[in-house]
């Protein structure tokens, strides 16, 4: 009688662990690699037409599918990469933790085992989870498909490491780069791609594959694209899709009657303005979209569309010759600014703007949240922001974000409030950025009358970020001296 009533027990227990997981909803996580938030419609309704089209009078990519995320959900429009390179900023984004505190400080780190990820904590409340692109948390491995560091998750046969292929293909043993040197080693070429093997069009239909194969268990499906990043080369027809436009250089390119921040370093004039390259990435942010698309109607002939929480968001941007720079690594809009978009009809209201700060690292907390996982908040350093993005408006007055060099050794480390940015690095006086009176980010608004208490309330949440997450690059010397001068600027 005594083991019928266990069994008993045991098969209510599993049937309730079965009910909890067909009501948790699905996620889809959408990263794109080295993404400018510019060329997205959704951003440049929320900028002047001079800020939306920086690269000329309409001058612009239409993208009606990302647009759509931001219509029927949330658009945060001042997200930034918790540090604006690859590694760390993935690291964070799949943690909740500061890069420092993962083992990846920068590129080609191995992701520690040993602490929580967002797909390791959704393992445990019944999700089935599955990676398809690019992971880049795995060390030096390049491609290396199903990586031995993993995050936990358990689909994982269309991860690989690294790499910004163009072409794969499936073959018998599974995914394969397709395009080869004439050495054989996997190449970056097009190789006549199209539709079936370029890698933005083959990645969507494995997660299509993935997601719609799904049916008794809630899922977390992340689809990391390796494009817009560099080689900035598409497949037809998206090649051709914008030789009509007229691309001209940026307003702050070839500014010689301006002083740049000394942490941009001294190669100033190094990169030439070329408009194709342009137009080719035009062309892969296209086809990013009309992909993205293609997800939205996979979600909705499959009933899954409205219980899942779709976000979208990139590692970080490319300034795509603003400041005469092309890709990212520093705290410029460009380089550092990233979009983030989420939409989920059951907790998020249609249409909401969210104008108060961001990082990539809250987005594993928030995440979990909305999805119902109490995870506790002392697990993660970045923030939930579920109920902020619930209620489309910030419940305090300032908040703020951090940012930092990628690597071992202090460059600069930054803070951002919903106007403000300020920047201390190892060789210059503090920057301080004014977006509504300078958004193309080329004055010094640091020591000018009227900045003194923005000044102030920056460093004072710098110090307390530095101090809460173990952040060492308040501790370099000119960095540390930076700091305490802006504490005590104006008393």
């Amino acid at each position: 009688m005594g083991a019928m009533r266990f069994l008993v027990i045991v098969l209510l227990l599993a049937g309730f662990q079965m009910v909890r997981a067909a009501e948790s909803p699905n996620i889809l996580l959408i990263v794109t690699d080295e993404h400018n938030f510019r060329t997205l419609g959704c951003y440049r309704n929320h900028l002047s037409k001079e800020q939306g089209e920086m690269w000329g009078p309409e001058v612009v990519v239409t993208t009606p599918n990302i647009d759509r995320l931001a219509s029927e959900g949330v658009i945060c429009t001042r997200a930034y990469a918790t540090a604006p390179v690859c590694s760390p900023c993935r690291a964070a984004m799949i943690t909740g933790l500061y890069p420092q505190n993962t083992g990846v400080p920068a590129n080609n780190y191995k992701l520690r085992t040993d602490i929580p990820t967002l797909a390791s904590i959704l393992n445990k409340s019944g999700y089935e989870t599955g990676f398809i692109g690019k992971w880049h948390l795995g060390g030096s491995g390049k491609p290396e498909w199903s990586p031995e560091i993993d995050g936990g998750f358990v689909d994982k046969q269309y991860m690989f490491n690294r790499g910004h292929w163009k072409k794969l293909e499936l073959t018998k043993t599974g995914a394969e780069v397709a395009a080869h040197d004439k050495k054989g080693v996997p190449s970056y070429s097009l190789d006549n791609a199209d539709k079936q093997t370029f890698a933005t069009d083959f990645l969507t239909d494995r997660c299509i594959d993935f997601i719609t194969a799904k049916e008794n268990k809630p899922f977390l499906a992340v689809v990391s694209y390796p494009d817009p990043h560099g080689p900035n080369t598409v497949r037809a027809p998206y090649d051709t899709m914008f030789n009509h436009l007229r691309f001209l250089p940026p307003r702050t390119y070839g500014r010689d009657d301006v002083v740049g921040p000394k942490w941009l370093g001294d190669e100033k004039g190094h990169t030439t303005f070329k408009a194709d390259p342009m137009r080719q990435y035009f062309g892969m942010v296209r086809c990013l979209d009309d992909n993205i698309g293609r997800l939205f109607k996979a979600l909705e002939a499959n009933g899954k569309l409205d219980s899942t929480i779709i976000m979208m968001t990139s590692d970080h941007g490319d300034l795509c010759y603003e400041h005469d720079r092309l890709n990212k690594g520093n705290p410029y809009e460009g380089s550092a600014r990233v979009p983030m978009l989420i939409r989920f009809p059951d907790k998020l209201s249609a249409g909401s703007v969210y104008k108060q700060p961001v990082g990539t690292v809250d987005i594993t907390p928030t995440l979990l949240r909305l999805a119902g996982n109490n995870s506790s908040a002392g697990d993660f350093q970045g923030r939930d922001l579920s109920e902020d993005f619930h209620r489309g408006v910030s419940g305090e007055t300032t908040k703020h974000t951090f940012l930092r060099n990628a690597g071992t050794k202090a460059s600069w480390i930054c803070v951002v409030d919903s106007r403000y940015k300020l920047v201390l690095s190892v060789n210059d006086r503090p920057w301080l950025f004014d977006s509504q009176q300078d958004p193309d980010e080329l004055h010094n608004f640091f020591g000018r009358p009227g900045s003194e208490a923005v000044t102030r309330d920056l460093a004072k949440a710098l110090k307390s970020y530095s101090v809460a997450s173990g952040d060492t690059f308040a501790a370099q010397p000119t960095i540390a001296k930076s700091l305490h001068l802006c504490l005590q600027v104006g008393l």
